[in-house]
């Protein structure tokens, strides 16, 4: 009984750590591979403030890192997830478009 709730322990400390982390390391600009579906600039400015610019629009959001993962709040109520890989991509699953990987410039 004693290494179960030890191991739950553990594993709820290493996701508040993950959860309290500083994101300012996520802080810059991403642009999508070449090979992409569709070209994207992200943006992620200190402030929590960003923008997401494709071709033909330009949305706003707030952001906040969760884990391991990236938020993106809309200002519809919307909220897109993606993975932070390596600290330098991010992996968006946008829906209608797909997986979008997005490496810092």
């Amino acid at each position: 009984m004693f290494r179960v709730l030890a191991h739950i322990l553990v594993i709820f400390l290493a996701v508040m750590i993950g959860a309290c982390s500083d994101p300012a390391h996520l802080v810059g600009t991403y642009e999508s591979l070449p090979q992409a579906k569709q070209h994207v600039v992200l943006e992620l400015q200190p402030n929590g403030q960003g923008t997401w610019e494709t071709d033909f629009d330009v949305v706003s959001f707030r952001w906040k890192q969760r884990g391991l993962e990236l938020w993106l709040h809309t200002r519809t109520g919307g909220v897109i997830t993606g993975d932070i890989v390596e600290g330098t991509r991010l992996k968006m699953d946008i829906p209608g478009v797909g997986v979008i990987v997005l490496e810092r410039r």
